[in-house]
């Protein structure tokens, strides 16, 4: 265990909070948080104040954290690497001992028709998934899954948040000169956003992020705002679709 995801447990033990907490306060995915505790990818700038926030703990101690867990990753990677060199040294060894010269020969060949018919195999179907891809005609759109923030998060009161989508262009038609428009009134007791968002161009086939921020109410409760994409004169382009929508539990600032 990296010093760094070892100072996370001790957190996590000592103020009752569970890693899914911990990760939401830092708004990131789960796999990016542990790399970055295992020393195996940089932090963000956000990434950094969240996490020093959540530790309690000042920017040389951080640097000092990071650092540690950076060398302890690498030197399990490199021990990592060395098991495997002699295991292979031991298994080459014991093989040509035990194995006559026009065997080996027959097992490398073989060996090699594997991996010529793996390689073929895989191929095939890399490309049968590029060619089977069907679009709807007109406009068409499929949600593929929450980036951040999944619903029913826990986020503070009186916080800043930032919600990502990711959805897909099934359609045949482009999305130009879109928006994404709050269906939601704003409401002191719900969680404030800007009421609509200008969406890039979006070819057919694209797959897009859209990000919206938003600010928790001063009392805890659940917060949920529904979206839907509109034109430039306001026309919903996906009338009888739900719309992406985001629900999150708001808490008091010391649970």
């Amino acid at each position: 265990m990296t010093p760094l995801r070892h100072q996370v447990k001790r957190v996590s033990e000592t103020n009752g909070l569970t890693i899914k907490q911990i990760v939401n306060m830092c708004e990131c995915s789960r796999s990016h948080f542990y790399k970055v505790l295992d020393g195996q990818r940089a932090p963000s700038k956000n990434l950094q104040i969240k996490l020093m926030e959540v530790l309690e703990i000042g920017e040389e101690e951080f640097a000092l954290l990071m650092q540690t867990s950076k060398a302890s990753e690498n030197k399990k990677s490199k021990s990592d690497i060395h098991k495997q060199k002699n295991t292979w040294f031991n298994i080459t060894s014991n093989t040509f001992s035990s194995i006559t010269l026009s065997s080996y020969a027959m097992w490398l060949l073989g060996f090699t028709c594997i991996l010529a018919c793996t390689y073929y195999l895989y191929a095939s179907r890399s490309d049968n998934k590029q060619e089977n891809i069907e679009l709807t005609t007109g406009f068409a759109t499929k949600f593929i899954k929450d980036v951040t923030i999944p619903d029913g998060s826990p986020i503070p009161i009186n916080t800043r948040f930032v919600k990502t989508w990711r959805v897909q262009n099934i359609g045949t038609v482009p999305w130009k000169e879109k928006h994404l428009k709050r269906m939601t009134p704003q409401d002191p007791n719900l969680c404030f956003s800007r009421d609509s968002i200008p969406l890039p161009t979006v070819e057919s086939g694209e797959i897009v992020d859209i990000s919206i921020e938003f600010t928790t109410p001063k009392y805890p409760g659940t917060c949920r705002t529904d979206w839907k994409m509109v034109d430039n004169n306001g026309n919903l382009t996906f009338p009888d679709k739900q719309g992406l929508y985001s629900i999150v539990h708001v808490v008091e600032e010391n649970l």
